[in-house]
């Protein structure tokens, strides 16, 4: 097998874990997420976490990783204007947030405010996702006309 394909099934795995992480912050919060729990739900080995991941912070830190910059990466995506106006992409992104609710994204967004509360690193990865998305919508605001 090549390192690259190695490396693939790797990242792969770690995602599964990430995954099952984000699907019981939702469910119970940061608190939650342990090990144990995600083994059980993954119906595999704790021994298979530890070949991932060094310890349980790792964990927390590969999801919050992830949260952000794929929160950072929809941000551009959704502010970026493709053919339309400002206009109608403000309007397209204030219908995206106000008609359409991702229920579990929502709850994983809140679990993680919730715990930027009280960590240092989850406030960061908080505060880098809340300034993507002042910086996408005052460009959009801008390009209006408007002062953001």
């Amino acid at each position: 097998m090549s390192a690259a394909k190695a490396d693939s099934r790797a990242d792969t795995r770690n995602e599964a874990w990430i995954a099952a992480g984000f699907a019981e912050i939702a469910r119970t919060g940061v608190e939650g997420v342990r090990v144990e729990v995600l083994a059980k739900n993954l119906g595999v080995t704790k021994g298979g976490f530890y070949r991932r991941f060094r310890d349980r912070a790792a964990l927390l830190e590969a999801m919050l990783a992830s949260w952000s910059s794929g929160r950072i990466a929809a941000i551009e995506k959704h502010a970026s204007l493709d053919g339309a106006t400002a206009r109608e992409r403000l309007k397209a992104l204030i219908a995206l947030y106000s008609e359409r609710m991702n229920t579990e994204s929502m709850s994983i967004e809140l679990a993680i405010r919730q715990w930027a509360r009280s960590d240092e690193l989850a406030a960061n990865a908080v505060a880098s996702v809340d300034a993507a998305r002042l910086k996408n919508v005052g460009h959009l605001y801008r390009a209006t006309g408007l002062q953001a």
